[in-house]
């Protein structure tokens, strides 16, 4: 399809407590460079550049963190930064970026796209984004995403199950249901079946798609969009609104609610969605004992290890698979593969 009616919505909503102690409420995930000189919003916004222009992106981030986005993305257009009031997860999110477009653009297809992705090839997830947007003018009411070839066992992520091929789109396949973070014994189990891939939580829309589909399965939080759509720019009622919508993403509100109209697209690129600390160990280079260092490091003995520090010296001696994060809000130390759990401190390190 041509640009005129894509957009890029870039959501940087996040908390990402996972990432804690370098993750704080003053500075979430989406704004730390954890990946190369870029913080992960703008290497986001840089893909989504390949494929639209700046007029035609999005970012939607909490209230708090405008002055943050404006200093990482200063070409942004004062208009195209939304800020929500509360975070209320995803379902929210996308909603309140509907009705602005909506108000812009009544043929806006909406290219959704999490700010804490890591995707070294820019060029190839431009061309399967193109697909998708090219799915969207070919079916009008559905929603098209990218799935991720799975390469291991992951329970973090959530999964979709590819159904029938399409005839009139090689390459592209009905999505027959998804599931949401399963246990282990179930990733196994659709690991087997081999039709199953990642959920990358990208989808493609068009704004009048996204709103019916809140409507008929989120009712409660689509009457408060109404609210707010009726009062636009009313500081009040986004207030009052947004902090009635229950905390729900749209893929547990409405996507997994979905028994038809879901088209996936198999992603041909690398994709990691950095969700914890262990991630690091997959996307960045590691010296000869295997260790991920950044920062002022020194090891001994050390081995398959992440140690970052930001403003002070760590020494490890005699470890292994351990992941050591230090900074000025505290240290972290886990094993490798527990690091999904750092949500659970967060609360008591505050």
């Amino acid at each position: 399809m041509g640009i005129d009616h894509a957009f890029a919505v870039v959501l940087a909503g996040g908390r990402g407590e996972r990432f804690w102690p370098l993750s704080t409420g003053a500075q979430p995930k989406a704004f730390l460079r954890l990946v190369g000189h870029e913080s992960l919003l703008q290497a986001t916004v840089r893909r989504a550049r390949l494929i639209v222009p700046w007029a035609q992106i999005l970012v939607v981030a909490g209230r708090a963190h405008g002055d943050l986005v404006r200093a990482q993305l200063p070409e942004l257009p004062e208009g195209n930064l939304l800020l929500e009031p509360v975070g209320r997860d995803t379902a929210a999110a996308v909603g309140f970026a509907s009705l602005y477009l909506e108000r812009r653009d009544p043929e806006a297809v909406m290219a959704v796209l999490p700010a804490d992705h890591h995707i070294p090839n820019g060029e190839a997830f431009a061309a399967g984004l193109r697909r998708a947007f090219d799915l969207i003018e070919l079916r009008p009411t559905w929603v098209a995403t990218i799935g991720i070839p799975p390469t291991r066992p992951e329970i973090g992520y959530g999964y979709l199950e590819a159904g029938e091929a399409l005839s009139d789109a090689p390459g592209a396949f009905c999505v027959r249901r998804f599931v949401e973070k399963p246990d282990l014994d179930t990733v196994w189990k659709l690991l087997q079946e081999g039709t199953y891939y990642w959920n990358s939580g990208m989808y493609v829309w068009r704004g009048t798609t996204i709103q019916d589909l809140l409507a008929r399965h989120m009712p409660g939080e689509w009457a408060g969009l109404g609210r707010i759509r009726e009062a636009w720019g009313v500081d009040d009622v986004l207030v009052r609104e947004f902090s009635a919508f229950r905390k729900l993403s749209v893929d547990y509100g409405v996507l997994e609610r979905m028994d038809s109209g879901v088209v996936m697209i198999p992603a041909e690129f690398a994709w990691d969605d950095l969700g914890s600390w262990d991630a690091l160990a997959r996307v960045l280079p590691a010296e000869e004992n295997g260790n991920v260092i950044i920062g002022e490091v020194q090891s001994l003995d050390t081995s398959g290890s992440v140690i970052i520090s930001t403003d002070q010296r760590v020494a490890t001696l005699g470890v292994s698979d351990m992941i050591v994060v230090a900074s000025q809000h505290g240290v972290l130390v886990c094993s490798k593969g527990r690091s999904q759990e750092v949500r659970r401190l967060v609360g008591e390190t505050r």
